[in-house]
C-alpha cells in the first residue's frame, strides 16, 4: 500500500519563498499605513494645538477689551457726568483716551431708553443712533444686559451692578466678525447712585481685522489666519458664540511639520524598511518549515480538553482530578489540603453596564492576576461564570491558611483596566481546610461553599475559613426564614411601631414612620436587622412588605395621620406588579395617595433600571411621595436625584449625631438641606436626641425632624393619642432654650 505524502513534499522552498514574498509585501504596507497614519495623527495634534491657540488669543482680546472698559465705567464721576451732561468731562474722560480704550473700533454710551447718548468712531464724536450695523449684533447683548439689571432692581438676585456687564463674539450683517462688550456705567457712592432702570450702559465693538489676526499669527506662529470659508486645504476653526451658535471661521495655512519630516527622511527609512523586511522573510522561512513539522501535533485539542477556553485555567474536569490527588496523596509531614471557593461581588453588573465583552476581559486578568498570586503546587480553576477555586496541598496550619488567602486576596485590590478604563473589582473567598484523609472532595467542595455563602452575607471582599459554626448560622437563618414564612400566614408575632415625624418649625406632629418588629416565639423580640436581610435573599420580601404597608396604610387611615411613611426594598421593584399593588392597598383602605410616603434606599437608584424609574414615575403621578432614606451614607449622586424626581431627603443620624461637635459635619448638613430645596425637596433629618441638634437644623431650614428626643417609636394606640393632644412623646419641652 503506498505511504500518504509527507508533510514536507507538500511545502516546497517555492512555495515557502512566495508565502515570504506576500508576507514581506503585507509588512510593508502595514509599516507604510502605520507611518502614514502616525504622520496624520502628529500634523492633526499640530493644527489642534494651533487652534487651542487662537481660541486663547480671542479669548485674551475679550478679557482686555472688557477690563478697558471697566477702567472707564466703573467711577463715581462718570454717573454723574452722564447724569449732568458734561459733554466736556464725558469726552475727556470715556472717550479721549487712547493709551487705554483705542483698540476699538466703535464705543457708545446708551442711555436707558435704548437712545445713543454718544458715540465714538474712528476718532469722531458726536450724537446719533446705534449704527444699524452693530444694532443686530448688539441687540440681544443690552437686553440681556438690562434684564440682569432689572433683576437686581426686583431682588431676584444679588451681584453687583459692575459684575452685570456681558461680552460675545458676533457676526455683523456685513459679514465681518468682531467683538462685542455691554457694560454698566456704575458707581459706588451716594451721589452716583442710579435709580433702578436708569443706568447707562457703555457698549464696545472691536472689529475682527487684518491688525487683529496679524497680531493673533504672530503670537501663534501661524500662516496667512483670516476670516474665509474653510477649505480643505487650509486649516480651519469655527467660532461659535456664547449660546454656541457658529459665527463664521477663521482659516489658515497648517505647517504639518511631520509631514515635512517624512518627506526628508523617506529615503532612509525606506533603506531601513528593505533591510528589515528582508532579514523577516528569512525568519518567516524558518518558522514556517518548523510549524509544518509539527502541525500533527495534539497538544491544543488535549488542553481544551481539561481547561476553560477564556481563561486558560483549569476547567471543572481537570480541577476535580486535582483535588482527588491532593487528598490522596501522602505527604512526609502532617499536612492539610486548602480549598478555596471564589466568587466576585456584583460581576453581574459588570455585564449588565459595560457589556458581557468587559465581562469575559475581567475574567481573563482576574485569572491571570490569581495565577500569579498561587504557591507552587496549587491548581486554579475557573468552575462556571465568576466562580474560581484553588486547590493548595501541603497546608502546615490554620494559619498558614489565612495568610495564604490574604496574599490572593490583596491580589485582587488593584484596579483592572478594560477598553472602558479601570474598574475596582472585589471578590468573596470561602475556604474549608481539611486532613486529606478526613473527607471525601464532595465535602470539601460543600464547606468551601457554606464558608463561600457566609463570606458574602457578610458584605464585599470577605474572606471566610469553615467551621462548624457555619452550618450551625446556615441552619438558624434557614429555621427564621421557615419561622417567617409561618408567621406570615398565620399573621401573629410581626407588628408595627410608629415613630413620630415633628414639623420643626411649629413642633407639631406631621407624619410618622411604619417601623416593623416581629416577637418571635423562642426569641422574642427582633428588629428588622435581624430577618429583613434573610426576606430579601428569600423572596419573602414581597409579602412582608405588601404586609407592613396594608397594616401602616389601614392604621393612617383610621387615625386621621396626615401622613405616613414605609419603607421599601429595592427587591420589591422587581415585581412588575408593585405599583399596582400599592394602589390597591389605598383604595381598600381609603387612604389618599397624598398621605403615603415611600422610603427608598441610594441602592435602588443607581440600579438605573428602566423598570425603577417607571414605577416611580407612575406612582408620583397618583399623589404619591417618594422620599430617600438614609441621605449621605452611599453615593450621593445629585444626577441621580434629578433624573428620579424623589421628593424629600432624609438626612442619616449619623450626621445629625455629629453635627453639634463637627464643623465639617454640619457644613455638611447645610449643603443637603440647601441642595434639596434648591431641588424641591423638603428634608427631615433622622436621630435627633439633643436639643441642640434641634436647634441648629431649625436654624439651617430643615423641613421635618425624626428622633428620641422628640419621641421614640410608639404603638398605634399611644401614636393615636400624641395625635389627639397633638404634643410629642417626650418629656423634654420641644422649645428648650440650650443652656
Amino acid at each position: 500500500m503506498p505511504s500518504q505524502p509527507s508533510s514536507e513534499a507538500r511545502f516546497t522552498p517555492r512555495h515557502f519563498g512566495v508565502l515570504a514574498v506576500i508576507v514581506a509585501v503585507v509588512l510593508l504596507a502595514g509599516l507604510a499605513m502605520l507611518g502614514w497614519g502616525a504622520v496624520q495623527r502628529i500634523d492633526s495634534m499640530v493644527v489642534s494645538e494651533e487652534s487651542r491657540a487662537i481660541e486663547a488669543g480671542l479669548l485674551q482680546e475679550r478679557n482686555r477689551l472688557v477690563a478697558d472698559q471697566k477702567r472707564l465705567t466703573t467711577r463715581d464721576a462718570a454717573v454723574v457726568n452722564l447724569q449732568a451732561n458734561n459733554r466736556l468731562w464725558i469726552v475727556e474722560n470715556l472717550f479721549a483716551r487712547p493709551s487705554e480704550f483705542n483698540r476699538d473700533d466703535r464705543s457708545y454710551v446708551v442711555r436707558a431708553d435704548g437712545a445713543v447718548m454718544l458715540l465714538f468712531d474712528q476718532g469722531g464724536l458726536w450724537g446719533a443712533p446705534l449704527d444699524t450695523e452693530d444694532a443686530a449684533a448688539v441687540e440681544p447683548l443690552l437686553v440681556a444686559v438690562r434684564q440682569r439689571m432689572a433683576g437686581i432692581a426686583t431682588g431676584l438676585s444679588t451681584p453687583p451692578l459692575a459684575d452685570l456687564g456681558m461680552a460675545d463674539l458676533v457676526r455683523l450683517p456685513s459679514g465681518k466678525l468682531a467683538l462685542a462688550s455691554v457694560q454698566p456705567i456704575v458707581g459706588t457712592g451716594a451721589a452716583a447712585r442710579q435709580r433702578p432702570g436708569t443706568e447707562f450702559v457703555h457698549v464696545a465693538i472691536r472689529v475682527i481685522e487684518a491688525r487683529l489676526l496679524a497680531n493673533l499669527s504672530e503670537r501663534a506662529g501661524l500662516l496667512d489666519l483670516k476670516v474665509a470659508a474653510p477649505r480643505s486645504a487650509d486649516a480651519s476653526l469655527a467660532l461659535q458664540n456664547a449660546d454656541g451658535k457658529p459665527v463664521g471661521y477663521l482659516v489658515w495655512t497648517p505647517g504639518r511639520p511631520a509631514l515635512k519630516l517624512l518627506q526628508d527622511t523617506a529615503p532612509t527609512l525606506v533603506g531601513i524598511l528593505a533591510l528589515g523586511i528582508l532579514a523577516m522573510v528569512g525568519l518567516l522561512v524558518w518558522l514556517l518549515r518548523s510549524a509544518a513539522q509539527l502541525e500533527a501535533s495534539r497538544d491544543q485539542t488535549a488542553f481544551l480538553a481539561f481547561h476553560d477556553p477564556l481563561t486558560g485555567l483549569a476547567n471543572r474536569v481537570l480541577f476535580r482530578t486535582s483535588l482527588e490527588a491532593a487528598m490522596g496523596y501522602e505527604y512526609l509531614a502532617a499536612t492539610k489540603v486548602l480549598l478555596v471557593s471564589i466568587d466576585l461581588d456584583h460581576f453581574k453588573e459588570v455585564n449588565d453596564t459595560l457589556g458581557h465583552a468587559a465581562g469575559d476581559q475581567l475574567l481573563g486578568q482576574v485569572g491571570k492576576r490569581l495565577s500569579q498570586a498561587l504557591s507552587d503546587g496549587a491548581t486554579l480553576a475557573r468552575l462556571a461564570g465568576d466562580e474560581f477555586a484553588i486547590v493548595q496541598p501541603g497546608i502546615v496550619s490554620d494559619g498558614h491558611a489565612r495568610w495564604l488567602c490574604q496574599s490572593i486576596l490583596q491580589s485582587l485590590k488593584q484596579p483592572f483596566v478594560l477598553s472602558g478604563g479601570p474598574l475596582h473589582v472585589t471578590a468573596s473567598f470561602g475556604a474549608a481546610l481539611e486532613p486529606g484523609d478526613a473527607l471525601t472532595p464532595q465535602e470539601m467542595l460543600r464547606r468551601a461553599d457554606v464558608a463561600l455563602y457566609a463570606a458574602k452575607a457578610a458584605g464585599s471582599n470577605c474572606l471566610e475559613i469553615y467551621t462548624p459554626d457555619l452550618d450551625r448560622v446556615r441552619r438558624e437563618r434557614r429555621t427564621l426564614e421557615v419561622d417567617l414564612r409561618q408567621a406570615l400566614i398565620s399573621g401573629t408575632g410581626l407588628f408595627l411601631l410608629y415613630q413620630p415625624v415633628f414639623d420643626a418649625a411649629t413642633g407639631k406632629i406631621a407624619g410618622a414612620e411604619a417601623l416593623v418588629r416581629w416577637l418571635h416565639p423562642t426569641r422574642g423580640y427582633l428588629s428588622p436587622d435581624s430577618f429583613i436581610a434573610i426576606a430579601e435573599e428569600t423572596g419573602i420580601i414581597d409579602t412582608l412588605g405588601l404586609w407592613v404597608l396594608d397594616e401602616a396604610s389601614r392604621f393612617a387611615a383610621a387615625a386621621g395621620l396626615s401622613r405616613i411613611a414605609v419603607n421599601v426594598s429595592p427587591m420589591q421593584f422587581l415585581d412588575t406588579q408593585f405599583t399596582e399593588h400599592v394602589l390597591q392597598t389605598l383604595r381598600r383602605h381609603g387612604l389618599e395617595p397624598s398621605r403615603l410616603e415611600l422610603e427608598i434606599t441610594e441602592g435602588l437608584l443607581l440600579q438605573n433600571s428602566n423598570q425603577v424609574r417607571q414605577a416611580l414615575v407612575q406612582l408620583r403621578q397618583t399623589g404619591l411621595s417618594i422620599a430617600l432614606d438614609d441621605f449621605g451614607t452611599g453615593y450621593s449622586s445629585i444626577s441621580y436625584l434629578r433624573t428620579h424626581n424623589v421628593d424629600k431627603l432624609k438626612i442619616d443620624q449619623s450626621f445629625t449625631r455629629l453635627m453639634a461637635d463637627d464643623p465639617s459635619t454640619h457644613a455638611i448638613v447645610r449643603s443637603v438641606i440647601e441642595m434639596a430645596h434648591a431641588l424641591g425637596m423638603s428634608v427631615t433629618a433622622e436621630g435627633v436626641e439633643e436639643e441642640q441638634q434641634r436647634l441648629l437644623l431649625q436654624a439651617l431650614g430643615c423641613n421635618y425632624l425624626q428622633g428620641y428626643l422628640l419621641s421614640r417609636p410608639v404603638t398605634g394606640e399611644r401614636l393615636s393619642q400624641l395625635l389627639a393632644s397633638d404634643h410629642p412623646a417626650t418629656a423634654v419641652p420641644l422649645r428648650k432654650k440650650i443652656s
